[in-house]
């Protein structure tokens, strides 16, 4: 039994050789030529090629003298003219049977009754490429306008005939799968054929059979348990078929909703506006053991992002049970073990590996409706992976925090938890990029998962920016710059809280987070750093009056720098260090049009010119007065001789 993938090859051709562009005449010179190919194949020649060597046999010298004798002169000649031709190179010579009949023949082309397979696949791929032929070539005609109505439908007919013969002989040679779609292929050419005889009653039957075929030809299962059950062996070819199964499904389903339908709803519009009955269209059935398959997949699957991922690798399924068994013991046990946590990470690794090892193998198939889906399937699942390797590493890196204080050893400073906080921030920053339903809309505002994201990089952000206050605080005694950075902070917790509590119950530790952020001493912090900047101040007023009260007596001492504000150090002797800043309040960043700038700007130049009249009173009074001065106390260095033409001049 031969296989053919009959819709596979046509959609592949016919996109290559110009019918998307309409361009027919194209695809009809190569059926032409790929007919020739087919026939001229070394074991397909005797049942093709109408040639001298596989021509009927003669009648041998005996028989040819006993007939001769009997016969006259003129049959004779006949005869002479029939051994001639035979042996022609290049005549046509009927061959010894007929390939494409219906029925078993013996040597001498007598039918003996039951069905005649083919001999060859080829036979059945020239049956296909001669409709093929005949319907482009009406197409062509069709197109060019100056072909008669008639000779469209002649081509129609021929196209069809050469349909129904191949379903005929694919009945006796083909496995079922090809006489199925021999038959789809069939009810399309017939539905053309009675559409241009403006018979839509017909063509919407034919039409409505050909969508139900390719339906039930695309509802073959293309998951990966089916392949498991068939294919006991190598998981690279369980893959690899259910992957051909996934690329078949798409096939027959666009094939039927892009092609059937469309030719489907004209004829029923036609027959609405004729006054007829019209039929009901044909649908991609759902699984009827589909409430089993749900309840199956409740097991198997994992909710990412709302997306449900459903677990078709059996590799996939041992790794994730790997990790959840890992989980459960970290649990039971009291202390964190640092190799359980490596080991977690080695599996999400080998899980990440595996699906990216499926999505290449989808990658390489014919890009479609199903496939897309499987392969932004497998993108979430990457994703999900990625999430769930990042929320390991995260929650192992913030549990240093505790563990470092409570096994007794030197707690870490307020700049090594900075550094830590900073760390995990890079981390949650990161998954708002992982791959989501939808990629090419934008971040909704109501996903829950970048929520939730956003809520726990507000709350990191205000742990970094506490510790850096503290840090500030208590080991560079910057309080200007503490005070800043701890009402940052409060501000920046106060949002954190606000978001976290919106969220859903389903964001993991949701009330360690808020309890950790309402455990913060915002206040007492900046109590405290209210009071030492005062205290600075304080102590800096005290040096400065006795630097002043010591001014008489020691007149080379010069009063201390501070890093005082300007704003505190205009009366005092204080010039200032190079750090101090001008003001005690931070900048604050408003937002504004930029017609501002502008205003800003004419109010910022001088209009007045008073910076070049400064310029013109400096060099007034400076530099051209020296000058002058200069010329005078050299004119008489001069002498009174003025060159060798002074006597010009007079001097």
């Amino acid at each position: 039994m031969f296989h053919l993938d009959i819709h596979a090859w046509i959609e592949a051709q016919q996109t290559s050789h110009g019918v998307r562009h309409d361009d027919y005449a194209q695809y009809h010179a190569y059926c032409t030529r790929r007919l020739a190919r087919l026939s001229h194949e070394k074991e397909a020649k005797q049942y093709l090629v109408h040639s001298n060597k596989f021509a009927s046999p003669l009648p041998d010298a005996a028989s040819s003298t006993e007939n001769s004798a009997n016969q006259n002169s003129k049959s004779d000649k006949e005869s002479k003219k029939k051994k001639k031709s035979a042996g022609s190179r290049h005549a046509f010579c009927t061959r010894s049977h007929d390939t494409f009949a219906l029925v078993k023949e013996d040597e001498n082309g007598d039918p003996v009754g039951g069905g005649a397979p083919v001999q060859h696949v080829n036979i059945l791929w020239y049956l296909l490429v001669s409709a093929e032929r005949s319907w482009a070539h009406s197409n062509q005609l069709q197109k060019s306008g100056t072909a008669k109505r008639q000779q469209v439908l002649k081509k129609l007919k021929r196209a069809t005939e050469w349909a129904d013969l191949l379903l005929k002989k694919a009945k006796v040679s083909a496995d079922t799968a090809s006489i199925k779609e021999c038959e789809a292929y069939c009810a399309w050419m017939s539905a053309n054929y009675a559409m241009e005889k403006f018979k839509y009653h017909d063509a919407s039957q034919q039409f409505a059979r050909a969508m139900t075929l390719c339906f039930d030809l695309s509802e073959e299962d293309s998951s990966l348990e089916l392949a498991h059950e068939q294919l006991d062996g190598d998981n690279d070819q369980v893959e690899n078929e259910a992957a051909r199964r996934l690329e078949r499904h798409d096939l027959f389903v666009t094939r039927a909703e892009t092609v059937l339908r469309p030719l489907f709803r004209y004829c029923q519009y036609e027959l609405k506006q004729a006054g007829e009955a019209t039929m009901d269209e044909p649908r991609l059935r759902q699984s009827q053991n589909g409430e089993s398959v749900n309840e199956a997949s409740d097991d198997n699957a994992v909710i990412f992002r709302d997306q449900e991922l459903v677990l078709e690798s059996k590799q996939l399924r041992v790794l994730l049970l790997k990790l959840q068994s890992l989980d459960n013991e970290t649990k039971d046990s009291s202390t964190d073990n640092e190799t359980q946590f490596l080991t977690a990470l080695s599996i999400l690794d080998d899980a990440l590996d595996v699906v990216h090892s499926l999505e290449n193998g989808l990658s390489k198939l014919n890009s479609g409706p199903a496939v897309q889906a499987k392969l932004h399937q497998y993108a979430l699942w990457k994703g999900y992976l990625q999430y769930t390797k990042t929320r390991k590493v995260m929650e192992h890196t913030e549990s240093l925090l505790v563990s470092e204080s409570e096994e007794g050893g030197s707690p870490m400073g307020p700049a090594e938890k900075a550094h830590v906080y900073d760390a995990l921030l890079q981390h949650a920053r990161s998954l708002l990029a992982l791959p989501r339903p939808g990629q090419e809309s934008p971040v909704s505002e109501e996903d829950e998962f970048a929520l939730q994201v956003q809520a726990n990089i507000l709350r990191l952000r205000a742990l970094k920016t506490f510790q850096m206050g503290w840090y500030y605080y208590t080991r560079l005694r910057k309080y200007a710059a503490a005070f800043a950075l701890m009402e940052h902070s409060a501000h920046l917790c106060k949002r954190a809280q606000e978001e976290i509590a919106a969220c859903d119950e389903d964001m993991p530790h949701c009330d360690e987070y808020l309890a950790e952020l309402e455990g913060l001493p915002h206040q007492s912090a900046m109590a405290a750093i209210r009071a030492a900047h005062a205290l600075q101040q304080r102590q800096h007023t005290r040096k400065l009056k006795s630097v002043g009260a010591n001014d008489s007596s020691s007149a080379h001492l010069k009063p201390i720098t501070t890093d005082r504000p300007l704003l505190l150090r205009l009366y005092d002797m204080d010039s200032g260090s190079p750090d101090a800043p001008i003001a005690e309040l931070r900048p604050i960043p408003l937002p504004c049009k930029p017609v501002f700038y502008d205003l800003a700007y004419n109010y910022a130049i001088d209009p007045s010119n008073s910076i070049d009249a400064v310029e013109d009173f400096v060099h007034e009074h400076t530099i051209s007065r020296s000058s002058e001065e200069d010329d005078t106390n050299e004119a008489p260095d001069r002498g009174g001789t003025g060159g060798f033409f002074g006597w010009l001049t007079g001097n």
